[in-house]
Formats: C-alpha cells, structure tokens, sequence
C-alpha cells in the first residue's frame, strides 16, 4: 500500500508527486493518458516547435522550482507585460513536465482510469481502477478536471461533488499553421471573435526557422454546426488562407480552457469544497484555484504536504 495516490498526470499532479519524492514518501501516480503533461504538449517538427497548451506565460517575480529543477536558463523572456514580463519556453512548455517527471521514481500507471474512490477505514482510502484493482492508500491528491472530480468524491465527498457538478469550458480547438513570411499577410485573414477565439502569428527565433512565420488559431466548437471536430476546426483555418501551408495542426484538449474559475462566486466555492474535503484528500489543478503555470506547481506540492501533514 502506498502512502498517498496521485490522481492526474497533468502538471499540478506532477508537482505533488515531485514534491512526494522530495519528502520521502511512497505513492503511486495514475494516468489516464498514455502521456503526463495535461493540456502542456509541445510537438518539435522541421525546426519549429509548437506548444499546443499553454504557451506565453505570465512571470511576475521569481520561478524557484525551475532552479531546482536544473531549468534555470529555460525561459526567455519576450516582453514586459503589467508589473511582470512575458515568457516562454525555449524549447516548448512541455521542458517542465519532462523535467518534473524525470525527477519520479515511484510507481506510473498509464492508461488508466479511476473509477471510483472510497473511504476503507478511518485511515485508509480505496481507489478503484477501470480494470477492477483496488488501490489502497493513506491519502489522496486529485488533480484532474472538474468534469471528471465530481462524480469521482462524490463517495467520499459528496457535498463537494455537487459543487464540482455544474463546472464548464470553453471547447476550443487550437490550429496551427506554418507559412513562409512572404506569404502571410500582415494582418491575418481571420475575423477573432465567436468561432475564432483568438488569431496570432509569431516568429520567435526559438521556435521559428528564419524567413517563416507560425499562425496559431483558436476555434470553439460550440459556435458553427458545420465545425464540430478538430479537423473541421482546422479546415475552418485553412479556407482563410490562399496558399498551402508548410505544415498544418490541430490539437483539442476538452478541459484546457475551464470558464468556471473565471467566476466572480469561485472562491467561495473552493472554500466550501476544500472544507467538505476530508483532511488527507486535496484537490487541485488549473480547473481550481491555480490560474497561472507557477501556480499550478505551487499548489500541487502544497497539497503534498497538506496530505502528508494529515496522515
């Protein structure tokens, strides 16, 4: 029996499992993805790289665990913006899941879904897996999508899964297409607002090859019948331009753009669930009360320590 399970690869997920490891403790991390990182996926094709999640980031004062994580020279800085500036990763936002997972030794189970939680005893928790296994655990930290969380506590929890159950997002697909410069023009052919969420084009030396340019779109599916599935939301994209692109993607993550957290009430809402939450059971990721990338890994290895603090 592990000391704490950890359910959700994504980033805040990592972050208490790294922070696990750094306190000595036993736990296992599932996954229901074949890969870790969430909604942070950075794909390198013909001397671009493309981040298909989170890509300029916010940086207001110091990164710490980037330091400890051998990452100190990883960011580079691409503006001012408010009283902080504007950063990315050189080589692509998934760097930082690489290198938090590195840092994990215990036990990964990939693809694989938890279908349920419950309480054993008053020290012991069950988590029951898709193929019928049953976990048992001391502690408990999920982070993984409201949509998801809701019906998974409601065992234990059920006071917070009802506050988890009305949780939505924002379905937006986001395309990328690569160009030579020569054939973009300078302001883009695609009309932002209602299906289109957002058009850029950016050509960072870090992530562009010379004489190219990137286009990167964001397309909701919830706006045109007639764009309903990433490769339509890409064709979509594609209709807007008169020359075929160097190369052309489409990626959907359902739960990376989260709306309810954006809610005035959301605070409150998050006190009400973390008092229904039983001590040694935390729930955190981007879907909560972590907005930022720092945040995410702050808050995952809080909760560690919470869980721990507990047992």
């Amino acid at each position: 029996m592990a000391d704490v399970v950890v359910i959700g690869g994504g980033l805040s997920g990592l972050s208490a499992a790294w922070e696990l490891e750094r306190l000595g403790v036993t736990y296992t991390l599932i996954e229901v993805k074949p890969r870790l990182g969430g909604s942070i996926y950075t794909e390198r094709v013909d001397s671009f790289v493309i981040d298909h999640g989170p890509f300029v980031l916010e940086k207001y004062g110091d990164w710490p665990f980037l330091a400890e994580l051998g990452l100190q020279d990883a960011l580079a800085s691409i503006g001012r913006y408010r009283d902080g500036e504007l950063v990315i990763f050189r080589e692509g936002t998934q760097t930082l899941v690489d290198a938090l997972a590195s840092r994990l030794n215990a036990p990964r189970m990939h693809r694989m879904a938890v279908s349920s939680l419950g309480a054993i005893d008053d020290g012991r928790y069950g988590v029951c897996l898709e193929n019928g296994v049953l976990l048992e655990a001391r502690g408990l930290v999920v982070a993984i999508p409201a949509r998801y969380a809701d019906h998974m506590l409601y065992t234990i929890a059920p006071d917070a899964a009802l506050l988890l159950s009305d949780y939505h997002y924002d379905p937006v697909v986001r395309v990328h297409l690569a160009f030579r410069q020569t054939d973009v023009p300078r302001e883009l052919p695609i009309p932002t607002g209602g299906l289109f969420k957002f058009a850029e084009s950016y050509a960072l030396p870090e992530r562009v090859p010379a004489n190219h340019v990137l286009v990167r779109v964001g397309v909701r599916l919830d706006v045109d019948p007639a764009v309903a599935t990433p490769e339509q939301a890409l064709a979509a994209v594609r209709a807007g331009f008169h020359v075929e692109p160097r190369l052309a993607r489409a990626h959907y993550w359902p739960e990376a753009d989260p709306l309810t957290r954006y809610l005035p009430e959301h605070s409150d809402t998050m006190d009400a669930i973390e008092a229904a939450l039983p001590p040694a059971v935390a729930l955190v990721g981007s879907d909560y009360r972590a907005r930022r990338l720092p945040d995410q890994v702050e808050q995952g290895r809080a909760a560690a320590r919470q869980v721990v603090d507990a047992l």
